[in-house]
């Protein structure tokens, strides 16, 4: 999936720096790291030409309650892509993927609240629209299965086999018991 993101010619940031470092900007799938990919990650889309460059914002942590730092980056902006990569969780379970952005409507109704981010009205909200579109297409194009209408990756489909994950209306993929145990 990564190569289709990088494809499409979107500037690809992490949404959370790790605590104490600097927001990393990707310049192609083998910079984000294995570790994000199989355990998880959050990255921020930019699409060329949809707005303001993306707005690095710094977040002081309160180290008196356990972080190892005392500040983080995030990456902000009205009209960036989020793709959230879920990678296998506790318990057997495969979570979904998936993507997601602000409408114009929405960040107007914010807009007051996030100064930070300017105006809404500095985005062409068609563009990220259509931006979001083709990455979304580009995932169904390369899916291999579906659960309802979540496409299933080559990756996930190779894990639901190994580990034998069964959906579960309402939740994710998750282990089913095996068949000779009664239900």
């Amino acid at each position: 999936m990564l190569d289709a993101v990088f494809r499409l010619d979107f500037r690809v940031f992490e949404a959370y720096s790790d605590e104490g470092m600097e927001l990393r900007e990707f310049a192609g799938p083998g910079e984000v790291p294995l570790s994000a990919q199989r355990l998880g990650s959050h990255l921020m889309l930019f699409a060329a030409d949809s707005g303001p460059a993306p707005v690095i914002d710094r977040i002081e942590l309160r180290p008196h309650l356990g972080a190892p730092a005392s500040f983080r980056f995030s990456c902000r902006g009205w009209g960036l892509i989020q793709l959230l990569l879920e990678g296998l969780v506790k318990d057997g379970r495969l979570a979904s993927c998936h993507t997601n952005h602000n409408t114009q409507k929405r960040a107007q109704k914010w807009a007051d609240a996030y100064p930070k981010l300017g105006t809404p009205d500095d985005w062409d909200w068609a563009a990220v629209t259509r931006a979001s579109g083709r990455l979304n297409r580009a995932i169904r194009s390369i899916a291999v299965d579906k659960v309802g209408s979540h496409p299933i990756l080559p990756q996930a489909a190779n894990a639901i086999s190994r580990l034998h994950l069964a959906y579960e209306y309402g939740s994710m993929l998750r282990a089913e018991a095996p068949p000779d145990i009664a239900r």
